[in-house]
């Protein structure tokens, strides 16, 4: 039995292996130059969302003035035909629209995020957000597979007009100011990040990647959890998309599974609460107004397969663990996917649970969605 578990698992590699090398990559240092690369498929354009190529099929970019004239396909020898080279080409700058999601309940809006073109609008991510307490609901994206991935980029975040004080309202100092007031007293472990919700390395190429820095798509997330176990979930669903948990073996029977295109739902639910420092009431924490860019208590990442695997991970916004009893009524734990690797980040405390009794208690407007 160990030996067919062997055999299977060095087959699929070696397909996976030959999958890719009989299609063309997008090089790194292409990805990293700030283009935009579109598809065609029957005539309509758009995002190129992977490096990998299909041998026959052709790229295109677009820069801020249109389609380049030229077309770049992938040829037999998995070399591309002409070569990538570096035109001039400045790509255009991501819009954002208002789409119409039952997924998102009244009061909230989505928002998707994307790039027009030829009369099309591509979209990238869409993220649900009420605008009037500045509070992210939930985001949604498509993680495709790939072999190379540009490096993450500090971008300017943009409000899109939503509100002028977010830049201000997420300042240390700021911060800092608004916890004395609500609570009596400073609280100097209370660094918060501007959380990305769909992540930066949701995308392989610099200028998708800057689609991601607005603030529709933030929390304030404590800096010990964005870059703790938060951080980990990340870089799990990357690992999947990227082929390393492909085939999994489920009541000892390997499933023949390609992870290549996974559908992710994030979402923040509650807001944090810190102990007054006299009084000892527990008070609600909000970077603006006392009532605006709530804190949230808990951030949640489905991960979904169009196979029907699925995955909840459940993350609490402090540094410190939730209560048991907390934890209890929100989340059915299970046992984590074996690549999840939970023990090597301190910040966050995170647990997997089950999927189905997971959204219909706590996101059932993303039921059959997520």
């Amino acid at each position: 039995m160990h030996d067919l578990k062997y055999l299977w698992t060095c087959l699929s590699l070696y397909f996976f292996v030959g999958s890719v090398q009989a299609s063309c990559l997008i090089d790194l240092a292409h990805l990293s130059a700030n283009y935009v690369y579109l598809s065609n498929n029957n005539g309509v354009y758009d995002i190129q969302r992977s490096d990998i190529v299909e041998i026959g099929r052709t790229v295109y970019l677009l820069c801020n003035v249109g389609l380049l004239p030229t077309a770049f396909q992938c040829q037999f020898n998995s070399v591309f035909s002409p070569a990538l080279g570096s035109p001039a080409c400045a790509p255009p700058d991501p819009v954002v629209i208002n789409v119409q999601d039952t997924s998102c309940p009244f009061p909230s809006t989505t928002f998707a995020v994307g790039f027009n073109f030829n009369g099309r609008f591509m979209e990238l991510y869409r993220n649900c957000f009420d605008v009037s307490s500045l509070a992210f609901q939930h985001s949604i994206y498509k993680a495709y597979r790939y072999v190379n991935n540009a490096q993450r980029i500090n971008a300017q975040w943009k409000s899109d007009q939503i509100s002028g004080q977010f830049d201000n309202a997420y300042e240390r100092r700021t911060t800092q100011a608004c916890l004395s007031t609500t609570l009596g007293a400073g609280q100097p472990q209370c660094k918060f990040d501007r959380g990305h919700m769909t992540p930066a390395s949701a995308f392989i190429s610099t200028a998708l990647k800057k689609s991601t820095f607005r603030y529709l798509n933030a929390i304030p997330q404590y800096q010990g959890v964005n870059r703790g176990k938060w951080k980990a979930v990340e870089t799990w669903v990357n690992n999947m998309v990227r082929g390393l948990y492909d085939n999994p073996t489920i009541n000892n029977v390997q499933i023949p599974r390609t992870y290549n295109v996974l559908k992710v739902c994030i979402g923040a639910l509650g807001v944090h609460r810190l102990k007054h420092n006299t009084n000892n009431n527990m008070m609600p924490i909000y970077l603006l107004n006392n009532n605006q860019i709530p804190v949230p208590e808990w951030m949640y990442k489905i991960v979904s397969h169009l196979s029907g695997d699925k995955w909840v991970m459940l993350s609490y916004n402090h540094v410190d663990s939730p209560s048991q009893q907390a934890l209890n009524q929100i989340c059915q734990a299970i046992p984590c996917h074996p690549g999840l690797n939970l023990n090597t980040r301190a910040g966050g405390h995170t647990v997997c649970c089950q999927p189905n009794t997971f959204i219909t208690n706590n996101a059932p407007h993303l039921t059959g969605v997520c």
